[in-house]
């Protein structure tokens, strides 16, 4: 089984990576999030992770970029998401597909009530016949279990008391949802442990240790730090999964060895990039 591998498109689906497919022979999608998530929203993360780390307030959106180009964008990054999704659709094969941190409201997030997910976003995404989303659960085909974890995260980071000056009550926050979601993967992979089928897990951020350090403009005030996830090396470790994908980080693309398991990161999609996994020989082929 060839495996077509991609994700971290931010609202673009380019037009050299149509070309490209179409000369590959694949089985099986799996999409690693970001689909939304357009690129004029950079501004505004910036600003929100630079206060962050001094303590200081962050503007809502409406406040940094005014109600009028708010709500613009709001619509570009709806329309944009849809576009990218209707490709992946389009591809005629069946799509394993989890959300990534830019894709709110396109996923239902249980840890934080603000990030519930839109009926318009689950409706649409619902009739994509080919697509089937297992953000937080599990599915088998083709003889593995695979298992899905992806939408926003707390990464490491954020919980360096001297990189991030918040205030108690944030920290003592994240760290209760930080909780909340690390016992929700376990409690997932707990259901398939018994299992003798292979493992194969979706994870949209990396995990901490593997293609995790943030190497990004000069802007960015993460810039040398990891923005890896803990607990997801922690269930690597402890469950041996044949496969591990992950996106998040465009500056990465390829498989390493990672305590036994192989983590492959396809790559930026919306520069065209991706990975051709062969299954079960986990020959990695990646399209720059």
């Amino acid at each position: 089984m060839k495996i077509l591998v991609l994700g971290d498109f931010q609202g673009v689906f380019p037009a050299i990576l149509k070309q490209r497919l179409k000369k590959e022979e694949f089985d099986l999608v799996i999409a690693v999030g970001d689909y939304a998530g357009i690129d004029e929203w950079r501004p505004y993360i910036m600003h929100a992770l630079s206060n962050s780390r001094k303590g200081k307030e962050i503007m809502s959106h409406e406040e940094f970029f005014g109600k009028k180009v708010f709500q613009k964008l709001l619509k570009k990054d709806f329309e944009a998401g849809k576009k990218v999704l209707m490709e992946l659709n389009n591809l005629d094969k069946p799509v394993i597909l989890i959300f990534g941190n830019s894709d709110d409201g396109w996923y239902n997030y249980p840890f934080i009530k603000e990030l519930n997910v839109e009926k318009k976003k689950l409706n649409f995404v619902k009739k994509l016949k080919n697509i089937k989303n297992i953000n937080y659960g599990k599915t088998r085909i083709y003889g593995a279990d695979f298992v899905g974890f992806g939408g926003y995260m707390d990464i490491e980071a954020f919980f360096d008391k001297k990189q991030f000056n918040e205030d108690k009550f944030k920290i003592k926050k994240r760290i209760k949802r930080h909780g909340k979601v690390r016992e929700r993967l376990f409690n997932i992979i707990s259901k398939i442990k018994k299992n003798k089928n292979p493992r194969i897990f979706i994870f949209h951020y990396p995990p901490y240790g593997v293609f995790d350090i943030i190497r990004d403009r000069k802007d960015n005030p993460m810039n040398g730090k990891s923005a890896g996830v803990k607990f997801f090396t922690e269930v690597i470790k402890k469950y041996k999964p044949k496969l591990v994908l992950c996106g998040h980080m465009h500056e990465y693309q390829g498989a390493k060895k990672f305590h036994g398991s192989l983590v492959v990161n396809p790559g930026d999609g919306q520069k065209g990039k991706y990975a051709i996994v062969d299954y079960p020989s986990l020959k990695v082929r990646v399209v720059k």
